[in-house]
């Protein structure tokens, strides 16, 4: 099922700084504007400059969906491309508090997140000890204790990281 096996991991909260993106899970509009933000980030140089801040652990791009940022819509979320630092946010750029919580990581590549990312949520956690912190994946209507996040590290590791708690 997954590429490689997975691992538990419980790490305390942790700040990064990035850029955001508001969008919603209406009509897939957030399928389109979150690789649109990666384009222009890269198109831009901004990943460049956003790397040469990451000073803290853990190192790493991160991609981090921050869900039920809106009272009356829960399907706006915010999306964040970030790097963990203690550094001054630019005037482009704002800061996000990673809460503490037990993650479940699946590592993979860049080009299998997507496929890693379901068979997580679909296949593996009905079957796992754990439970998701947060469910409404199917219909877009998330209710979140925590945030999604995918990790890109160096040689095109990439992992998914699904926040859980023990059944």
């Amino acid at each position: 099922m997954m590429n490689k096996p997975f691992r538990i991991e419980a790490r305390e909260s942790f700040r990064v700084i990035g850029y955001c993106v508001h969008t919603t899970n209406k009509r897939k509009e957030g399928r389109k504007a979150i690789p649109q933000q990666w384009e222009e980030l890269q198109t831009q140089g901004l990943q460049k400059e956003l790397l040469k801040l990451m000073n803290k652990e853990p190192f790493g791009l991160f991609g981090i969906s921050v869900y039920n940022t809106a009272a009356e819509d829960s399907r706006k979320f915010d999306h964040w491309i970030a790097v963990s630092s203690d550094h001054a946010c630019t005037k482009a750029q704002e800061e996000y508090i990673v809460p503490a919580a037990t993650w479940a990581v699946f590592p993979c590549t860049i080009d299998t997140i997507g496929k890693t990312e379901v068979q997580a949520i679909t296949k593996w956690l009905p079957k796992s000890d754990y439970r998701p912190l947060n469910s409404g994946y199917i219909t877009g209507r998330m209710k979140a204790k925590a945030p999604d996040i995918t990790y890109y590290g160096e040689n095109d590791l990439a992992e998914v990281w699904v926040a859980v708690e023990k059944r």
